[in-house]
């Protein structure tokens, strides 16, 4: 019965997340669409992040096994950072290209920049949890991951050494997923031109398809292949793909892309394959496995190029929902806590209080609970260790480029969805914080 009771409540949320983001797509607003234009970043994407990282930890507080709502929250940081990262990356490239910059300045400013963006907070937790192990806290038989975890191979670890989901710790592989890209893409992205980039990526899914293909037709264990970095490298190239076709005004894809209908099919699509998942991820042909992670892939990444040129201000209203879109700026804080706080309802202590077996509302307040520390640690983080980091590091780039800006005044005109992708890309504020 309890069982029964939380898959409701399970798809209820689910569908109630999605509904919210599809109602009323056909409507526009001016005022709306100019604030959009004359954005810094790359409006609805802080909300797309809070999205993400909600269905992440909903998975972990509700659903239990790794899949469903938690895998497309996960797919979904990885296509945004690949949409992100790419981008900036070509940027860099281009500026190469045009003799404003050199390889390896290109290459330290961005390993700079995401350092000082990923690398504080994050071993911070490690070089706290593995205090609180030496005093028999924190899990301490899982102390033989830290050096995994210090050296950015988590997948490797939980994928290829333990086959298991070590608990607290097992969302650090997707950080690793997303370091280890950034240090084999950056360099190849930055020393190739541009006209190449769009077959990086292309080579990047093909490879990583195949890799995809090939594990399933060997059976290898599932664990192994879900944190693999070849079978999830291809979600980055896709979203950086995408990113890449609709970066030109005239793209068709973009025009396409850009419209309310367009949005809300692949917001269906996505529910559909995100509900049969249990269903699909059994198949026993490879062939057939592979197509279907294609096509959830492909729906991820278009979706998350529909919201960077959407047209429809109620979508983007909704996205930049104060709330939402603050939830948003500050998810890498919180999808790196939120599963290191103990489930308040699932352990032998709730069940002795309740006499066995622990009710529905009790499970319902635990979860608001744990959402509420994480939530709490996490701003924590962003005031007191992010955001002044991310402020030293920004004020000497703009004292650097402030003469440059004075000398190339021009009128102030509504800026284009190329425009406000190149401006968003150079704030860091619009780099994926987490997958």
């Amino acid at each position: 019965m309890i069982t029964e009771k939380i898959h409701i409540l399970r798809r209820t949320i689910f569908f109630a997340f999605f509904h919210r983001t599809m109602i009323c797509m056909h409507s526009t607003h001016p005022r709306m669409a100019a604030s959009q234009a004359a954005s810094p970043r790359i409006a609805g994407f802080d909300g797309l992040r809070a999205i993400a990282v909600l269905m992440v930890f909903l998975q972990h507080r509700l659903f239990g096994d790794v899949g469903e709502i938690g895998h497309l929250g996960v797919w979904i940081f990885f296509a945004l950072s690949g949409f992100l990262i790419i981008g900036i990356l070509s940027a860099q490239r281009a500026r190469i290209e045009a003799g404003k910059s050199r390889f390896g300045a290109g290459l330290k400013r961005f390993l700079w920049r995401r350092t000082l963006r990923i690398f504080p907070i994050y071993y911070l937790m490690l070089i706290v949890m593995a205090g609180l192990m030496a005093f028999g806290i924190g899990s301490p038989e899982l102390a033989g991951g830290m050096p995994y975890h210090f050296a950015y191979l988590s997948n490797i670890w939980i994928g290829s050494v333990i086959h298991f989901w070590p608990g607290r710790y097992s969302h650090l592989w997707s950080l690793a997923i997303e370091e280890q890209f950034y240090l084999v893409f950056a360099p190849l992205l930055l020393l190739l031109a541009t006209t190449r980039h769009r077959a990086v990526c292309v080579a990047i899914v093909a490879v990583g398809l195949a890799a995809l293909l090939a594990m399933r037709a060997a059976h290898w264990q599932d664990i192994t292949v879900y944190t693999h970095s070849l079978t999830n490298f291809w979600l980055l190239g896709s979203g950086g793909l995408c990113g890449l076709l609709i970066a030109q005004p005239a793209s068709r894809l973009r025009a396409a892309l850009g419209s309310g209908a367009t949005l809300f099919a692949l917001c269906v699509c996505l529910v559909a394959f995100c509900m049969t998942e249990p269903d699909w991820s059994e198949l026993a042909n490879p062939f057939a496995y592979t197509v279907v992670n294609a096509a959830y892939g492909a729906c991820i990444a278009a979706l998350v190029g529909s919201i960077a040129c959407c047209r429809n201000a109620v979508v983007i209203g909704v996205l930049e929902t104060r709330w939402l879109a603050g939830l948003g700026r500050i998810s890498y804080g919180f999808y790196l806590y939120h599963n290191l706080i103990p489930d308040l309802t699932r352990n032998r202590h709730a069940q002795a209080w309740f006499g066995g077996t622990v009710p529905v509302w009790a499970h319902a307040v635990g979860i608001v609970a744990s959402f509420g520390i994480s939530l709490a640690l996490a701003l924590l983080s962003w005031r007191l260790i992010e955001a002044p980091i991310l402020r030293l590091k920004t004020r000497g780039e703009s004292a650097g480029a402030a003469p440059a800006a004075s000398s190339h005044a021009a009128p102030t005109a509504p800026a284009t969805f190329a425009a406000r992708q190149a401006r968003g890309l150079n704030d860091e504020s619009t780099a994926s914080d987490s997958a």
